[in-house]
């Protein structure tokens, strides 16, 4: 039988009566940890969800990876990507990729009966997944751009919407500025809204042909590719394949991830990774501090316990390691209601959406949270051993405590 563990958990269980001075500084020492283990596990929480729903927002907008014409993006440039029906073909079939279609893109002014508005068109056909747009949809419905005929349908986003006084039902005309000009009447069928203010101020989705007969493009022809992949994590290793695959068609493309589209956005979430170190950092500190002290008052207050243990011929590590077992039993309660809390408090906020956030600044109207169980086991494992080599330290007093001064003691 562990003789440590038994008396440690003899003196968890029963104390003093809970009459020594110890226990309300032990108590304040697990609920240190709990509320700091609650606050790291928060922060983790909205710092991973942050960054799945901005990246998740931003590549449904220009995709994970994107091959172009290394010369310019603007189609009024005459730069394009021919035979995108090969290339579209080619990535289907490679492993990991979800979805692969071609896009044409082009600027245009939308015009209502008493506003104008600029924005970029991006021409679909039936192959793009569109269900991020579905999944933000708040009127009306999706274009069908699979018909035989070219569909006069457009989606545009809630603000262009407002922008321009038109509801789902209205036409507007869209203007292209080239040589000679060119104008369309478009129905718009489909308003979305993803809180995207600096996609949502410009993007609008219409039938790729429109686009193709105004470009003088023939089938085939378009101004990208988009390439989305299921790990968006191994996007610059598809990259590099893609770039392979061209080098063996001897065609010559830029093949651009949707992090150089938006290098801003991920600086932005790098720094919110270093916020999230400082609090670790920090709270880790507090807390192991604070069991410190807790252990420090331990071990003073059973000074007689350790002078009678030694005296009957215990040794010095069996006595640190009783304390740490003490110590141990503290952390775990205090790693255990510190779980709790954290998840009580990110359930209500997923389900409530108690706190909100302008979505002019974050993209997002409400604190996005994401729950990921490897984070939290290595968080938790990762505080529970810094701790415990923390509290190695204070145990090394137990070796200068004299059997015979400790049993007289007071």
């Amino acid at each position: 039988m562990n003789v440590e563990w038994f008396i440690a958990r003899r003196l968890l269980l029963k104390g003093n009566d809970g009459k020594s001075v110890v226990l309300p500084i032990v108590r304040i020492a697990v609920v240190g940890i709990a509320l700091g283990v609650c606050v790291m596990l928060l922060s983790l929480f909205v710092i991973v969800g942050f960054k799945q729903e901005i990246t998740g927002k931003l590549s449904g907008f220009v995709s994970h990876l994107n091959i172009v014409p290394y010369a310019s993006y603007d189609s009024s440039e005459g730069t394009c990507v021919r035979d995108a029906a090969s290339l579209v073909a080619e990535f289907q079939g490679m492993e990991g990729v979800t979805n692969v279609y071609g896009y044409i893109e082009k600027p245009s002014i939308l015009k209502s009966e008493t506003e104008i508005h600029g924005v970029v068109m991006k021409g679909v056909d039936s192959t793009c997944n569109t269900s991020f747009f579905q999944q933000h949809l708040q009127e009306g419905r999706m274009p069908d751009f699979g018909g035989d005929k070219t569909s006069n349908d457009i989606l545009i986003s809630r603000t262009v919407a407002t922008m321009l006084g038109v509801s789902v039902g209205d036409n507007i005309l869209a203007y292209f500025v080239q040589e000679p000009p060119r104008v369309r009447k478009l129905n718009v069928v489909g308003i979305y809204n993803t809180g995207f203010k600096e996609y949502d101020d410009v993007m609008a989705l219409i039938d790729i042909r429109h686009l193709a007969r105004l470009n003088g493009w023939q089938p085939g022809e378009v101004s990208g590719v988009a390439m989305n992949v299921k790990d968006m994590r191994d996007v610059e290793m598809y990259q590099d394949a893609v770039y392979d695959v061209l080098d063996a068609k001897g065609m010559s493309y830029l093949v651009k991830t949707f992090k150089d589209e938006a290098p801003q956005i991920f600086d932005w979430l790098a720094l919110l990774n270093m916020n999230v170190w400082v609090i670790l950092i920090l709270i880790i500190t507090v807390a192991g501090v604070n069991m410190v002290s807790g252990l420090l008052i331990l071990i003073l207050d059973k000074t007689p316990l350790i002078g009678m243990l030694k005296a009957l011929g215990c040794r010095n590590v069996s006595l640190r390691r009783l304390f740490l077992y003490i110590a141990g039993r503290l952390m775990f309660k205090g790693l255990l209601w510190g779980n709790v809390l954290a998840f009580l408090l990110a359930g209500i906020q997923v389900c409530f959406q108690v706190i909100r956030l302008d979505p002019a600044t974050y993209y997002m109207d409400a604190v996005p949270l994401d729950f990921n169980l490897w984070y939290v086991f290595l968080l938790d494992v990762g505080v529970m051993a810094l701790i415990v080599l923390i509290l190695i330290v204070p145990t090394m007093l137990i070796s200068r405590i004299s059997p015979v001064k400790a049993i007289h003691f007071e």
